[in-house]
C-alpha cells in the first residue's frame, strides 16, 4: 500500500511493532493504584465532581489506561526518578473514583497501553496529547498541575484552585515581558513559563483573595503586575489589594479620591468602561482597563489623590517592567515623598 500527497511525494511508513516505545499488557488493579499520578496532572478532584455521574458504572472501556515509562533515571520538578518509573498519564479521575468507592465495581486488572521515553518534556507532550490544549476550560485544569507539581503550592482560593486566572496570568505576563509572551490566545506550552515568571505573586495573591467575585481579569492582572512591581511582601501593596478585595471605599468624592477609590468606583458603576471585556484592544479591552487600574495604583502607592486621569494613562501599564522597585529602594526607604493634590501634576 502506497499514500501519496497531492504534492506527489510518497508519505513513509515507521515501524512502531518492534520499536520498544510503545507496550501493552494486564496489569493488577492493586499494582495500577499505587502508581503515581503523572507531575503535570490537573486537578483530579475538581475534575472528578464533573465525572462521578458517567463513571458510576463501571464499562470495558474504562478498563484502558495509559502510562508512560521512564527509560532513564530523571530529576522532575525537584525529585530524583529511576530508570523504569511509570506514571498515570490518563485515568488517573477513574483511579480516584475508584479507590473512594465511587463505581459499582472495580475492574480486577486493567489494560496498559504503555509508552516508554526518557525525558519529562517527552512525557508532558505525551500527557497533552490525552487533554486538549485548545480548551480554556482543560487550560484551566492544567494550571492546577503546574502550580501543585512544578511549584509546590496548593492554591487556597476558589478561583485560584480552578484557574480562573489565565487571561489576567497571559496579560500580565505580556505587559512585563513582551518579547517572550504576546499572544492573545493562552497556550497550554506557555502556562508554566508564565506561572514560573509570577509563582511570588500568584501564591501572595491567591492568600490575600477572599472575595473571588470581585476579581475579574483585568484587576487580577492589575494585582499580579502591582505585586511584581513594588514586591509581593510590600506591606502598602497588600494593604491595597486587600482594599480592592473588599471593594472599600477610602476616599471621600472628588479631589479627596485616592486611587483605589477610582479603581472601585468604575469597577462598581461602569463609568467609563461600560462593558469590561477580555479580549485586548477594545476600549473596554484589556489594554485600556488594565492601564487604568496601573494609573489609579500608583497614585495609591504616592499617597497622591486626584479626580481625573492624566494625559498617557494609557502607557502606564506597558511602562512598569521599567519600574520595578529594585533591592536598593527597599533598602533606602526611597518612598514617593506625599503631595497635595494642587501639587500633583496629574499630565504625566
Amino acid at each position: 500500500m502506497t499514500v501519496i500527497r497531492n504534492d506527489g511525494t510518497v508519505v513513509p511508513f515507521t515501524p512502531y511493532k518492534e520499536s520498544g516505545i510503545v507496550n501493552s499488557y494486564w496489569m493488577p488493579y492493586s499494582e495500577f493504584a499505587e502508581l503515581e499520578e503523572v507531575f503535570c496532572q490537573r486537578n483530579t478532584e475538581g475534575r472528578l465532581k464533573k465525572a462521578q455521574k458517567h463513571l458510576s458504572k463501571l464499562l470495558p472501556e474504562h478498563v484502558v489506561v495509559f502510562v508512560c515509562r521512564l527509560t532513564k533515571d530523571c530529576k522532575i520538578n525537584g525529585k530524583k526518578y529511576k530508570k523504569g518509573s511509570k506514571f498515570r498519564v490518563d485515568s488517573n479521575t477513574r483511579a480516584l473514583n475508584w479507590s473512594i468507592g465511587g463505581s459499582d465495581s472495580i475492574p480486577q486488572e486493567v489494560f496498559v497501553i504503555e509508552y516508554c521515553f526518557d525525558n519529562a518534556d517527552r512525557i508532558r507532550e505525551c500527557y497533552n496529547t490525552f487533554d486538549s490544549l485548545d480548551s480554556v476550560e482543560r487550560n484551566q485544569e492544567k494550571f492546577w498541575g503546574i502550580i501543585t507539581n512544578m511549584y509546590h503550592y496548593v492554591p487556597q482560593s476558589d478561583k485560584f484552585i480552578k484557574g480562573q486566572i489565565l487571561t489576567g496570568l497571559n496579560k500580565a505576563s505580556h505587559f512585563f515581558y513582551p518579547e517572550t509572551w504576546n499572544q492573545f490566545n493562552v497556550k497550554a506550552s506557555e502556562l508554566p513559563g508564565q506561572v514560573g515568571a509570577f509563582q511570588d505573586e500568584i501564591k501572595t495573591l491567591d492568600q490575600l483573595m477572599k472575595n473571588p467575585s470581585n476579581w475579574d481579569q483585568a484587576l487580577l492582572c492589575t494585582a499580579l503586575m502591582a505585586l511584581k512591581k513594588y514586591g509581593y511582601e510590600n506591606k502598602r501593596v497588600l494593604e491595597g489589594i486587600r482594599i480592592l478585595d473588599e471593594r472599600e471605599l477610602t476616599g471621600k468624592k472628588g479631589k479627596e479620591w485616592d486611587g483605589l477609590t477610582h479603581i472601585i468606583w468604575e469597577w462598581t458603576n461602569d463609568i467609563l468602561f461600560k462593558s469590561k471585556t477580555t479580549t485586548w484592544t477594545a476600549q473596554a479591552g484589556l489594554n485600556n482597563t488594565v492601564a487604568y487600574c496601573c494609573y489609579w495604583f500608583d497614585k495609591y502607592m504616592a499617597n497622591q489623590k486626584g479626580f481625573k486621569l492624566g494625559r498617557n494613562w494609557k502607557d502606564v501599564a506597558a511602562r512598569w517592567k521599567d519600574e520595578q522597585v529594585t533591592t536598593l529602594n527597599t533598602i533606602f526607604n526611597m518612598k514617593t515623598p506625599e503631595k497635595s493634590p494642587k501639587e500633583i501634576e496629574w499630565a504625566t
